[in-house]
């Protein structure tokens, strides 16, 4: 008969479980959204200010759990640069194409080595760090010239 106890007592430890993981998530969820409305969305609107003195067509989109910025110039895309979340941990994406016109995408990080880094960890000037990185690194690709 005392069975059922146990049943009703494992029902509500779960609930309890159940809520604080509910509770967990969006605490998580709080956080991300800061990181992009706090520090993404302020580091890459001053990118695309600069960037547009410079000539560059820049768009921005953020969204409650990414970011990108995409750089074009006389209507030839240069970067697209994401920057995502899994969890409390962020990594960018990006997107460019070669000289040929294939588009390839890479997934990144923003730390050397076998580190791992929440959102918090990562600042405004990190961010900027490896957007430079990845940006140059593209155009170089994409505009070396070639002896022949």
């Amino acid at each position: 008969m005392e069975d059922w106890k146990k049943d009703l007592k494992s029902f509500f430890e779960v609930q309890k479980i159940e809520k604080r993981l509910k509770d967990k998530d969006d605490e998580i969820k709080s956080q991300v959204e800061k990181f992009y409305s706090t520090k993404v969305r302020p580091t890459l609107k001053e990118l695309k200010k600069e960037l547009e003195r410079y000539g560059r067509e820049v768009k921005i989109a953020i969204g409650h759990n990414f970011a990108a910025i995409d750089v074009s110039h006389m209507g030839r895309l240069e970067l697209n640069y994401q920057i995502k979340v899994k969890e409390v941990h962020p990594y960018p994406e990006v997107y460019y194409q070669d000289r040929s016109g294939n588009g390839i995408w890479a997934e990144g990080s923003f730390k050397l080595g076998v580190q791992k880094y929440t959102i918090q960890d990562i600042s405004k000037e990190v961010i900027i760090e490896n957007f430079m990185r990845e940006y140059k690194a593209r155009l170089w690709v994409l505009y070396k010239r070639t002896n022949g």
